[in-house]
């Protein structure tokens, strides 16, 4: 059955995962945690990147830079953490279908900061999935899937035990800052269990490398967190969860520019909250139902309080669904749905009134998976995706269109496999940037974007060594952004074009694991560079290397080490500088001094030799103004968890 086919490929690549990016040693059980690739029986996709919860908490996870610090095809830039966007494989976010628990972040609410928001604690397991690929990765995924899943009130109970509590604290020396969590977990009744987490971080201005501080950098976060599930029957399951995330600090109106006339600090909250809705119906005596539904609802804000333009208040609120349901026939395995998603952003001012976006999105998919031969397996779907808009004083547009995908795995001999894949991806016109609104309107005859992605790649594992790389090529058609010559418009810029390749090696020899991973993506919009004000698209970043040794120095004590090197980008669009090179190395050791892992008591050092760079995704320089910040100096983190 496909099930056990991917069962089989999913154990070849964990263990080699575990090797070449882990940033954990092996540890003594064979159920322990680590930050994975694996096989999902995907030739389109055939490397998903897993970071899990173990991994977050070793590094001390704090934002969007260090969930994603061990993978070379995710840079993350902006300076402070409110400024940070994510990029993968050179592609902004934007160009992304990002959810958590199946709710879509489909909101661009400023481009001066970051779009998404996530309190590393609360995820269980982060997937990225690069690259067009499957037809069931969502709308608009032209550049790939990231799924965050929050973690659930069984993954923090031991066996046996009912219910109970985890108190963290946590202390970082660059931002003077600290952290501190409480939550309480267990089982109602039988039948259902519950999780809340009350989180407060409170950091002041960070320090780049060469020991300035940054202004107008601190941050205040709060963070509400429930989940409660019930497993109605043994087939049938219902979760229901409310997740609200609020940022509240004085810091500049651009926050991820440097101090000037133009960039005066202003009060700021953005607040997010999310609620989320899972049924799951799954006969164990019917292969034809395995049913999963999905409802969500996501509001973002972002309010400026008495700015230059007096006070600013933009929202972003989604709310839609996902139906689907996978039949098993045998050794084959067929995945289909309808989605939808309905969009709406506004923004509001006294001085210059109100402007509203409202959008939608309907799709119907189907994937299919074939076990041809043993060897074998042949992956084919397409999804029908509906697009409308209709602009604030603006256009009212409709796109609509197909998107196929196939590929091939192939065994060749046991632990080498070859996969290819070709997919396609649309995307329609949806909300604009919320913070511009009142600007530029879409054109009359703006059309969809549509992604063309082929991918080639292999994988070998033998007795603890392991190797694979994937080389790629995605265009992007009709590439939508905005004018620069006035009146200034969005509208279908050209082709967007990148070019790229990743490889991973990795060797695990008893109570050590070391890896290295490449990667080099090369963006292009009409022949030239993706640059730093190619806002919503993406931008040019070096070649990147990450090398992970971790070492299981005594069953209670574990040390690792995370290395990120950049090299110098000097195939830059024209009047752009070009982007020096940097190295920074991250050190960490967990201690369980008890008998149990009740306590965990965590030291992190990021930025080891206080270097002073900025990231290649953050804004950096144009001609002779310099624009971005600094990324923060040398981080000591100390932290201390207590289960009980």
């Amino acid at each position: 059955m496909i099930h056990g086919r991917t069962l089989n490929l999913s154990q070849l690549t964990l263990a080699i995962s575990a090797a070449f990016i882990s940033g954990t040693t092996a540890a003594q059980s064979p159920d322990a945690n680590h930050e994975t690739l694996v096989v999902t029986g995907n030739p389109l996709q055939m490397t998903e990147v897993v970071i899990d919860a173990d991994q977050l908490d070793k590094r001390q996870a704090n934002d969007l830079s260090d969930i994603f610090r061990a993978d070379p095809e995710v840079s993350i830039g902006g300076g402070s953490s409110v400024s940070q966007k994510i990029y993968v494989r050179g592609l902004e976010d934007n160009m992304l279908n990002v959810t958590i628990d199946g709710a879509t972040q489909s909101g661009n609410i400023y481009h001066h900061q970051g779009r998404l928001s996530i309190e590393p604690e609360l995820l269980q397991q982060v997937e990225v999935a690069a690259g067009a690929g499957r037809a069931t990765n969502g709308p608009g995924a032209l550049g790939g899937t990231i799924r965050f899943k929050t973690k659930n009130p069984e993954d923090l109970l031991r066996n046996g035990e009912r219910y109970g509590a985890l108190v963290k604290g946590g202390y970082y020396d660059n931002t003077k800052g600290y952290k501190a969590s409480v939550s309480g977990y267990g089982y109602l009744t039988d039948k259902i269990s519950a999780l809340a987490t009350i989180s407060y971080s409170d950091h002041g201005n960070f320090t780049d490398g060469n020991g300035q501080e940054q202004p107008h950098t601190e941050a205040e976060n709060k963070v509400g967190f429930l989940k409660l599930v019930g497993d109605i029957t043994d087939s049938q399951k219902l979760t229901l969860s409310y997740d609200r995330r609020e940022d509240e600090a004085f810091r500049y109106h651009r926050p991820q520019w440097v101090p000037s006339k133009k960039n005066a600090p202003i009060n700021q909250e953005m607040i997010r909250e999310t609620i989320t809705a899972n049924y799951t119906f799954d006969p164990s005596r019917n292969d034809w139902v395995a049913l999963d539904v999905t409802l969500y609802n996501t509001d973002t804000s972002l309010n400026h309080i008495e700015g230059p333009w007096g006070d600013y208040l933009g929202e972003a609120k989604s709310y839609g669904g996902d139906l689907r349901n996978t039949s098993t026939l045998g050794h084959h395995q067929l995945t289909y749905g309808v989605e939808y998603r309905s969009d709406e952003g506004s923004l509001g001012s006294p001085i210059y009134g109100s402007d509203k976006d409202e959008g939608t999105v309907a799709s119907a998919y189907l994937q299919g998976d074939f076990q041809l031969m043993e060897a074998l397996l042949l992956t084919v779907g397409g999804r029908y995706d509906k697009y409308t808009l209709d602009e604030s004083k603006g256009s009212s547009l409709k796109h609509s269109g197909f998107s196929p995908n196939i590929g091939l795995n192939y065994e060749i001999v046991s632990g080498l496999n070859l996969h290819a894949g070709y997919a396609e991806a649309i995307r329609g016109a949806q909300i604009r940037e919320i913070f511009k609104l009142d600007g530029a309107k879409s054109s009359a005859d703006r059309k969809e974007e549509r992604a063309k992605n082929t991918e080639l790649g292999i994988n070998w594992h033998n007795n603890g060594l392991s190797l694979s790389a994937v080389g790629y090529i995605t265009k992007v058609k009709d590439v939508v952004g905005e004018t620069e010559t006035k009146p200034r418009e969005l509208t279908n810029l050209g082709e967007l074009e990148t070019k790229g390749f990743t490889a991973r090696a990795g060797y695990q020899w008893d109570l050590v694991r070391a890896g290295l991973s490449y990667n080099r993506s090369r963006p292009e919009l009409n022949g030239q560079p993706l640059n730093d004000d190619t806002k919503g698209i993406g931008t040019a970043i070096g070649d990147t290397w990450v090398a992970d040794v971790n070492y299981q120095v005594l069953d209670s004590v574990e040390i690792g080490y995370n290395g990120r090197y950049v090299q110098r980008l000097t195939d830059v669009a024209t009047g752009y500088d070009e982007k020096a090179g940097y190295a920074v190395h991250d050190i960490y050791a967990q201690w369980l001094p008890l008998t149990n892992d009740d306590l965990k008591l965590t030291l992190a050092v990021k930025n080891l030799l206080d270097k002073a760079y900025r990231d290649h995704a953050s804004y950096g320089n144009n001609g002779d103004i310099a624009q971005g910040t600094l990324e923060a100096g040398r981080d000591i983190r100390v932290s201390a968890s207590y289960a009980f």
